[in-house]
């Protein structure tokens, strides 16, 4: 499913807030909870935000593309689009419906990591985002009509979303090329040629095996009574099976195997662009917090240095991009730059080099590292203030970090890290032999 805008600052939303509404305040950033499990297995999170009548139902299950087998890419992500074709009380499509005619919102999203669905709702129809979420964890229809449906689904999403857009197939080359080990070394999306092997069983195999109580998380926000929520989620989700949880894949990945460099034929891109992908250690590794500021201080915002060098000084690209795919697994430090018309992606690559060479050599001023940690402190509390944000960041610390009460301290890590810390992991990481460049190459000028 295409990510949605959530819908959910209504005119009443806003008239409440303004009017003071809610119970308590908390300081900035700070997130509250409660935790329980379910006999079942299913493990479940409440988190009480009374200053919009608003509430998020969000359930994360813990199953992304790095758990396919070979031969059937693709699944994680079909699953997303299978969970809206009906359940046993809920006609196909409906779900949507529903939510929508309560005022809601909703959708879900696919990575290499985990599948996630969720709505927001006014908080009187909590009970239907429960209901509609246990229908389809216990009795989603995986018929043959509805499976080939999503499959040609699924094919279109990637004709709009990759192969008719300029950089797609470049960006997803980018995402595998670094990867030796089957659980990253494809795409999300999959391949075509294993999703038309796939048959009706395969499908029903994949859901009993991921798609259970004990190998999912229920997360609520917002304005809610978490005793009477408790009963809810009683009611809905625990008579189903639990199933067993899933063991996540592991890895045999090493770093500096060399530079991967590759060109992709990209008809529909105006100018060159460059992907550069620095292969870095799991989410939970110690230098997270060094190279998520480091990104920052190359790429985030118009004084970032590859902006400041490459689109203001020099005038040679219109873009400067970049973020830290933080993953269970290896993850990626990702820069992308696309060049001015007439500038050779050879030049963007030049300076960017020298940009990233200057940090390992002579390392960044008190200055910089104080504004990209009071930039980064600003992100962090600002994505913590929707129901939504707070449920996904409640999900993101318990699959990523494997301790939910890490959510409330974590920021001070970041604080921590000092200028030195930034510089050692630029030589540790953006090493040439430690990358994957990949251009993306337009039709040649007649």
């Amino acid at each position: 499913m295409k990510r949605l805008t959530w819908v959910v600052a209504l005119v009443a939303i806003a008239a409440f807030a303004t009017a003071g509404y809610g119970k308590k305040e908390s300081k900035a950033g700070y997130i509250e909870y409660e935790e329980h499990t379910l006999p079942n297995g299913l493990r479940v999170v409440l988190s009480e935000d009374h200053s919009v009548p608003v509430v998020a139902v969000n359930v994360w299950y813990h199953v992304g593309s790095a758990n396919e087998e070979k031969g059937r890419s693709g699944f994680a992500h079909l699953f997303e689009h299978m969970m809206f074709q009906g359940s046993e009380n809920v006609g196909k499509g409906d779900h949507m419906k529903y939510v929508a005619e309560a005022g809601g919102s909703m959708n879900g999203s696919t990575t290499n990591d985990r599948t996630n669905y969720y709505q927001t709702l006014p908080s009187n129809r909590l009970n239907l985002g429960l209901w509609l979420e246990a229908d389809r964890m216990r009795s989603l229809n995986i018929t043959s009509e509805n499976f080939e449906n999503q499959r040609e689904t699924v094919k279109e999403e990637r004709r709009q979303g990759i192969d008719n857009q300029p950089y797609g197939e470049a960006f997803l080359v980018s995402d595998t090329l670094g990867y030796d080990g089957w659980p990253y070394d494809h795409t999300v999306i999959g391949s075509m040629d294993d999703l038309d092997a796939a048959q009706v069983p395969d499908v029903q195999a994949f859901f009993d095996k991921y798609y259970c109580p004990a190998n999912a998380v229920l997360v609520v926000v917002g304005d809610i009574e978490p005793k009477k929520t408790m009963e809810m989620v009683k009611e809905y989700f625990g008579d189903i099976p639990a199933g067993t949880k899933a063991a996540f894949p592991n890895w045999d990945e090493g770093f500096n195997k060399g530079e991967r460099r590759r060109i992709v034929d990209s008809p529909k891109a105006n100018v060159p662009a460059l992907f550069a992908t620095y292969q870095i250690p799991g989410h939970l590794h110690p230098d997270t917090p060094a190279l998520e500021l480091l990104n920052s201080l190359l790429v985030e915002g118009e004084s970032s240095r590859l902006h400041k060098r490459l689109v203001k000084d020099e005038e040679a690209a219109f873009g400067a991009f970049g973020f830290v795919d933080g993953r269970i697994g290896p993850g990626q430090f990702r820069v992308i730059v696309a060049s001015n018309a007439g500038v050779d992606i050879e030049t963007c690559e030049t300076l960017m080099d020298e940009e990233i060479e200057k940090v390992k050599t002579a390392g960044i001023t008190e200055d910089e590292l104080n504004k990209v940690k009071t930039q980064f402190k600003s992100d962090f509390i600002g994505q913590r203030q929707t129901v939504m944000n707070k449920a996904e960041e409640i999900h993101h610390y318990i699959w990523f970090h494997g301790d939910l009460s890490v959510i409330n301290t974590e920021l001070g890590t970041y604080m921590k890290v000092t200028a030195e810390d930034i510089k050692r992991v630029a030589n540790t990481y953006l090493r040439s032999d430690n990358r994957t460049m990949v251009v993306a190459a337009p039709p040649k000028s007649s």
